[in-house]
């Protein structure tokens, strides 16, 4: 590894806090951010524990039992009878928004399909998981989790845990009606980076491009004024760089998808600088608008869809990215091609997943006929959030009324 990025890592090969918001002139502005870093780290940290540990913690049932009901989660319902739900999990205890809406579902039968949205590949986290998957049997016996593993290797940890677990990458439910290639869009930048404000990311990895655009967006990870600092850093690069996002009160804004893919289609190549997270959607979005791909070595799954011809593994230097980075920009491969390649590979392993879900539903008791097209209707739409309760009251309630009662 280049000087330019190892020597400011941390252990995992995330940045530091310095290395995202760059130097800072002024004293009493780097004690301000540093004093409000360390209150939101402290804050985050008992919200985190809390979160993890108290699902697991309180009654099956009584009036304590419903004190997780404000845990948020994505769940899409695949099927109300037999209740089959789809949700994505993560953390360090990656079943607690699990057992938060299966406490409230408790009396149904039901399969849960779990996304893991970041890699289960850490041998502490799947050491816990075996012990909360038999808890979770336990305590809920009328149900069944199955994990659809980004990864071949995730799968098999998985199952020494004693998990349920199929090898299913989640960039299959990435919709290549939003992320296509666009006519008569120019190129201008020579990469595109869609990263959110966060140390996994490693935006300085990309700072040697010549021409970059970003697309970057806060999930709370820092404070306000750590995204700030941000965003003036990534501004501060290049007068050739630019945030496509619009930035209100320094700070950037949504852009909608169909936006982003425009954004794609103005760039010659996607960056994926992560060192670990899950399988990295925008990673399929760029395959889908036609780019080909840099990427660092990783662990999650996003070059399950990888194809040498057109992505490059690099090392995670600043200067070998832009080596890479030109390297794919001057070959000039054909939009339609990375994109039909693409697609030639994931609707091989829609049809197997949706040819399982078939059979499943089928194994539970169903009396629909076999599935014939992909039931997913795009990331967008299963990962709406909500709190454990609302969605086991929608679930129960509409699974009332779809029986007539």
């Amino acid at each position: 590894m280049g000087n330019n990025g190892g020597d400011v890592m941390d252990k995992d090969g995330h940045e530091t806090f310095e290395e995202m918001v760059g130097p800072i002139d002024s004293a009493l502005e780097r004690f301000w951010l540093m004093t409000a870093r360390h209150a939101s780290q402290r804050l985050g940290r008992l919200k985190f524990v809390a979160a993890k540990r108290l699902p697991f913690a309180l009654p099956l049932s009584g009036p304590l039992s419903h004190l997780d009901s404000g845990i948020r989660l994505a769940a899409y319902v695949l099927s109300h009878d037999p209740l089959l739900i789809y949700t994505p999990i993560g953390g360090e205890r990656p079943l607690n928004s699990v057992v938060a809406i299966g406490r409230r579902l408790a009396s149904r039968r039901a399969v849960f399909l779990l996304m893991p949205s970041w890699t289960l590949e850490r041998p502490h986290v799947v050491a816990k998981l075996g012990r909360d998957l038999a808890w979770y049997r336990e305590s809920f016996s009328l149900h069944q989790l199955i994990f659809l593993c980004n990864t071949q290797e995730e799968r098999r940890l998985v199952t020494a845990a004693g998990g349920t677990a199929i090898f299913s990458n989640h960039n299959l439910m990435v919709s290549e009606d939003i992320f296509r290639p666009l006519p008569d869009i120019s190129v201008e930048f020579d990469a595109v980076y869609n990263g959110r404000i966060s140390h996994t990311k490693r935006h300085h990895l990309a700072f040697d491009i010549e021409r970059l655009a970003h697309i970057t967006f806060s999930i709370g990870e820092l404070p306000r004024a750590g995204d700030r600092a941000f965003i003036r850093r990534l501004q501060a690069q290049s007068p050739l760089h630019r945030i496509a996002n619009p930035i209100v009160n320094g700070l950037t804004g949504w852009l909608a998808p169909q936006e982003v893919n425009r954004v794609y289609n103005q760039a010659a190549v996607g960056l994926c600088l992560s060192a670990a997270e899950g399988a990295m959607c925008s990673s399929m979005e760029y395959l889908m608008a036609g780019l080909p791909v840099v990427s660092t070595p990783s662990l999650g799954g996003r070059d399950v869809f990888f194809d040498p011809d057109y992505c490059i593994i690099a090392e995670p230097d600043p200067a070998a990215i832009r080596r890479a980075v030109e390297t794919l920009r001057d070959r000039a491969i054909p939009r339609d091609e990375i994109r039909n390649r693409t697609l030639a590979k994931v609707r091989a392993q829609r049809e197997e997943l949706t040819v399982f879900l078939s059979d499943l539903l089928k194994r539970m008791g169903s009396s629909q006929p076999p599935l014939t097209q992909w039931p997913f209707p795009g990331t967008r739409t299963l990962r709406r959030w909500a709190t454990a309760r609302q969605h086991a009251d929608e679930i129960t309630t509409l699974g009332t009324a779809r029986k007539g009662f």
